[in-house]
């Protein structure tokens, strides 16, 4: 499952490159920006990555996601990123975990190349940022089995409406293709760090809605449409 997960993401790069690439070819006669605005639009985005990576995880998991964010200068890019996340697994041994739960990241990316006017061409960016990313769920876990050692027995439990609230930071870099006019495409490549950690004693969660599976880091990636007006 993971070789055919990197083999689409694989696939969605290359075709980020090969058109950054081609358009470049293109653009050799551009010219520097003469007058740069303070608000240079704003692009809505779609992220079509859960298509396919819901798909692979067989329904375990499933997220749906987009974001809004604004160009100043042509160098600074503030985005407000909003989602809805859940899972439905069982283990092998038969340990039953729900959760559903929304979320949102805030954070800035920067662009590394340099703005250009390239009249009658499209515009493309290359960019690193950071994200601070909020989730607050509940979730259950049934059919838990607990042994105890010193009276030798084993107990089942069920856990309901486990209430958390889960914070992350974001280190993230991607490409932003202007494939027709206005409209974008391209990936973003996320490095995700938990902030939060579980009580002592208490039952973790096995997912976090936009965070993913419960870890000390994650690695993510998005691939998203987005029109700028």
């Amino acid at each position: 499952m993971q070789h055919i997960c990197k083999f689409f993401i694989s696939i969605l790069f290359w075709l980020s490159i090969y058109t950054v690439n081609a358009q470049n070819q293109n653009n050799k006669d551009s010219v520097k920006i003469d007058k740069i605005n303070f608000i240079n639009g704003i692009r809505i985005e779609l992220d079509v990555s859960p298509v396919i990576t819901t798909l692979l995880s067989k329904g375990d998991t499933y997220s749906f996601e987009g974001a809004v964010q604004t160009t100043l200068f042509q160098k600074y890019f503030p985005v407000f990123e909003l989602g809805f996340a859940g899972a439905n697994r069982t283990s092998t041994e038969n340990v039953n975990f729900t959760t559903n739960g929304g979320f949102f990241r805030v954070g800035t990316d920067f662009s590394v190349m340099k703005p250009k006017k390239i009249p009658g061409k499209f515009q493309n960016f290359f960019l690193v940022g950071a994200r601070l990313g909020f989730s607050n769920f509940t979730y259950n876990m049934t059919n838990v089995n607990v042994y105890d050692e010193y009276w030798d027995v084993s107990k089942t439990y069920d856990f309901n409406d486990v209430a958390a609230t889960k914070v992350w930071f974001e280190i993230a870099a991607g490409i932003r293709v202007e494939i027709i006019n206005n409209i974008y495409m391209g990936w973003t490549l996320r490095n995700k760090r938990m902030l939060t950690n579980d009580a002592e004693g208490k039952i973790s969660p096995w997912y976090i809605p936009g965070f993913g599976v419960n870890a000390t880091s994650n690695w993510g990636v998005n691939y998203a449409l987005g029109y700028k007006f």
